[in-house]
């Protein structure tokens, strides 16, 4: 008997670069009820996907989109990746996490339309942003940020313990300005929950329709994450929109990286974003800078080798790669 989906609660967690978008999520999931199975659609900025290794647990579907803005680079396959997970996991909720780097606004409007107004219940959009950074020119001047705060039904200010009195209070005006449906303060990205069930402002009557719940893996190949051929031991992708740039490097599951090394090198480098999954001499690592706030986490599970790095301008990639393999053991 087919299975019929319809009327999936769904969220937008949005926020710029290095805001804390993906340990939100994790935060929200760690909440999950037990009975449930979620799904989480991660869009990131470079070509190679990370978050989705960040994500990984029981009781959750996770579908990495690599590439850029959903609605813009993604095209088509941001259709076909969230049929798929509807498909496939049957999720009772859906969290999509878009790139920090691209148009939140058109992407709310995709998934108000056909064909996913007659599946996806939209509700709550939330909004983190860093205190610190309200009032940087070159965040307000954003139209990926202001693009954020606009569609922000819940407000959210993330890292306030890194906060000073001057940047709550900045956050304060910007919510006497905004006048979101919800606010609230957090560290380490620990939403509350409720915040979810919150309607979003856009929210359209629901339309009585449904979605037949046929997996399709003849589509998969389109959206997979990148993997590489037989006798490749790494690969290398690029991405470019605006002022932004990125470059994503998959190396061999069975290279190994020294861990001090790549600890001075990811510290010593003047980069927006660096998120990186590595097997090194200590053990497996997850990597995290930003704004030259260098964090590194053990994880148990085996690590694919990934390195992804964000940067403004035109960043010397070959100098960079060359750095990355001098860390090699």
């Amino acid at each position: 008997m087919v299975k019929l989906i319809q009327h999936i609660p769904t969220n937008v967690i949005t926020g710029f670069l290095g805001v804390g978008k993906t340990t939100a999520i994790l935060q929200l999931l760690k909440q999950k009820p037990s009975e449930q199975t979620w799904a989480v659609l991660v869009n990131e900025f470079g070509q190679i996907g990370i978050d989705g290794q960040i994500l990984e647990q029981e009781g959750v579907a996770i579908k990495e989109l690599p590439g850029g803005c959903m609605c813009c680079a993604a095209g088509v396959s941001v259709k076909v990746g969230i049929n798929t997970l509807l498909a496939n996991a049957h999720p009772d909720r859906l969290l999509i996490e878009p790139t920090g780097i691209g148009h939140p606004e058109q992407i709310i409007k995709q998934l108000s339309e056909s064909p996913f107004d007659q599946t996806l219940d939209m509700r709550a959009c939330i909004t983190l942003v860093d205190p610190r950074h309200l009032d940087n020119p070159r965040y307000r001047e954003n139209e990926y940020y202001r693009e954020q705060l606009n569609i922000a039904d819940v407000l959210v200010a993330n890292k306030v313990d890194q906060c000073t009195q001057e940047d709550m209070d900045a956050f304060a005006q910007l919510v006497g300005t905004r006048q979101p449906r919800a606010s609230g303060q957090v560290t380490h990205g620990e939403l509350d929950i409720a915040w979810l069930d919150l309607p979003h402002a856009r929210q359209q009557e629901n339309r009585p329709s449904w979605l037949q719940a046929t997996p399709t893996p003849e589509l998969e190949p389109d959206i997979e994450s990148i993997r590489l051929e037989a006798g490749e031991t790494m690969r290398r992708l690029e991405n470019h929109s605006g002022e932004f740039a990125s470059c994503g490097w998959l190396f061999a599951e069975q290279l190994c990286f020294d861990h001090q090394k790549i600890i001075s090198l990811f510290s010593a480098m003047t980069a927006e974003r660096i998120k990186a999954s590595l097997r090194t001499d200590q053990g497996n690592y997850l990597f995290n800078s930003i704004d030259g706030d260098m964090q590194a986490s053990s994880r148990e599970t085996p690590p694919q080798n990934r390195v992804e790095i964000i940067m403004q301008g035109e960043p010397d990639w070959d100098k960079i790669e060359d750095a990355l393999l001098s860390c090699l053991i």
